[in-house]
């Protein structure tokens, strides 16, 4: 609404703006009402969307956050795939930018309070920079049709999303309640993640299949993702949550219900039938074990357990198909052996910005440079498409700039979630926050030895969204923030 001023200007032009409000909101609905009577779904899911997103930018900026963590794995996908008729928008970029814009303004306008940008933040522009230098290069010297739309979709959504996510969370008004509801939401969504595996694996129900991605592994349970791999990742983020507020809960109610989340999401991370999540998770574990003595009990129990049932099922899966192919074949990683030999090659010939950033780039050059390696033969590289390794792919395609500042922005992030472990002035709820931040973090690596992050539309901004939480400077819960605080108690707290 038009505010009431005092000055004789503002009361003249008070009744015009009230007008044009007026007439603003009877023009959205006509041209709602006009679509949804022809059935133009895609503007009317653009126009609902909008005014929900300006509501909630209304009510506080955080329930974008939360919404947009939760939704991405389990609800988002119905917009997207009404959505795919516009080019490059989807509910978790519009939230990004949206958030992002906001966040730009309130700046500008001194609404909220300054935070310095710090170590990791410099390192993420300076990297962002460079790749988007490589991609230009890529652009002006390839010798075959530059694919645009694709390549800056791939640079946007894989690598500026993922990153500007740190800076986007870093600089919200964290409290302690406001995170836990953040984490709530996410071990919420490991019900819809299980069942969304266990209704695409036994029951053939292809609900929440993508239609605005391609979906690559058959087979195996992929959720609301195009690959079985980042299907995983959201299993696993909400398993890891779920056993955040599992090792703090008194109530046996409530510790019981974390249970069953807690098993939702493990059904949707077994039913990924990957190697690179299992491996993550059993990283996972052990840092949990280290750093976090309350979930000691419980991850020993599992252990102890675990390997009893192993003992007794592995005679009986030892031949199946499954486990042939999926935990003994390794010619997956001949492959990546022998790409090393031709990277190494690229690198040489392209030392500064390499051989040019772009979603198939690597695929496209590496025919002129397989090689074999330690007894791999060249034709194992020659199977694969993308290098399916990160660091080989920042390495090739960004040169040596590029890869030393990749490099040291994940030794930074590491060393700031340890300065925040080992912080004795903040709260002990922050400091096991950043164990978990720390887990998500170290998955991220992990993954990155066997899969192109940014093919990944959900893990690598829900992970950085997570370090940006943990290395917020959080407000105490009885200090009022900026925005509108829910008026009644949370549920979960």
């Amino acid at each position: 609404m038009t505010p009431e001023r005092q000055s004789a200007p503002f009361q003249i032009l008070a009744a015009p703006l009230k007008l044009l409000e007026k007439l603003a909101w009877v023009f959205i609905v006509l041209i709602f009402t006009i679509n949804l009577a022809s059935g133009e779904w895609v503007i009317v899911a653009a126009i609902g969307g909008s005014l929900a997103a300006i509501s909630f930018a209304m009510l506080d900026l955080r329930v974008i956050a939360v919404l947009w963590f939760a939704g991405a794995p389990t609800f988002f996908v119905f917009a997207n795939n009404i959505l795919d008729a516009l080019p490059f928008l989807t509910v978790e970029r519009a939230l990004f930018f949206g958030l992002a814009g906001l966040m730009v303004i309130s700046a500008a306008l001194r609404r909220r309070e300054k935070v310095n940008m710090d170590m990791i933040e410099k390192l993420v522009f300076i990297f962002l920079a460079i790749v988007l230098a490589a991609m230009l290069r890529n652009f002006m010297l390839t010798e075959i049709e530059p694919t645009y739309k694709e390549d800056v979709a791939f640079y946007l959504q894989g690598y500026v999303l993922a990153w500007m996510s740190y800076w986007v969370m870093r600089r919200m008004n964290w409290t302690e309640t406001w995170v836990r509801r953040y984490v709530w939401a996410l071990a919420l969504a490991g019900i819809i993640i299980g069942f969304q595996g266990i209704s695409q694996t036994y029951l053939g129900i292809r609900w929440f299949n993508p239609t605005w991605i391609e979906v690559i592994n058959e087979g195996r349970a992929t959720g609301v993702f195009g690959n079985a791999t980042e299907y995983g990742l959201a299993a696993l983020v909400s398993l890891l949550f779920c056993l955040l507020l599992q090792g703090q809960s008194r109530d046996p109610m409530r510790w019981i219900f974390l249970f069953f989340l807690l098993l939702s999401a493990t059904v949707g991370l077994v039913l990924c039938k990957t190697r690179a999540p299992w491996l993550a998770a059993l990283i996972s574990f052990a840092i949990l074990f280290r750093h976090d003595k309350t979930t000691r009990p419980f991850l020993a129990t599992a252990a102890i357990l675990g390997s009893i049932a192993g003992m007794i099922v592995l005679p009986f899966v030892v031949d199946n198909d499954l486990f042939q192919r999926r935990i003994l074949d390794v010619r997956p990683i001949y492959a990546r052996i022998a790409l090393f030999g031709s990277g190494f090659l690229m690198l040489l010939d392209y030392p500064i910005l390499g051989i040019g950033f772009g979603k198939n780039t690597f695929e496209t050059e590496k025919v002129n440079y397989l090689v074999s390696v330690f007894g791999v033969s060249y034709d194992e590289g020659a199977r694969t498409g993308p290098p399916h390794n990160e660091w080989l792919g920042m390495m090739t395609m960004t040169g040596i700039f590029g890869f030393i500042t990749y490099v040291w922005l994940h030794i930074e992030i590491f060393r700031k979630l340890r300065r925040v472990r080992e912080d004795p002035t903040i709260s002990a709820f922050q400091r096991r926050f950043s164990v978990y931040a720390l887990c998500l973090m170290v998955n991220q690596v992990v993954i990155s030895f066997f899969i192109d992050l940014g093919y990944l539309i959900y893990s690598s901004s829900a992970t950085l969204a997570a370090v940006g939480i943990a290395c917020a400077t959080w407000s105490p819960d009885k200090v009022k923030m900026s925005g509108y605080p829910p008026k009644s108690k949370a549920i979960f707290e």
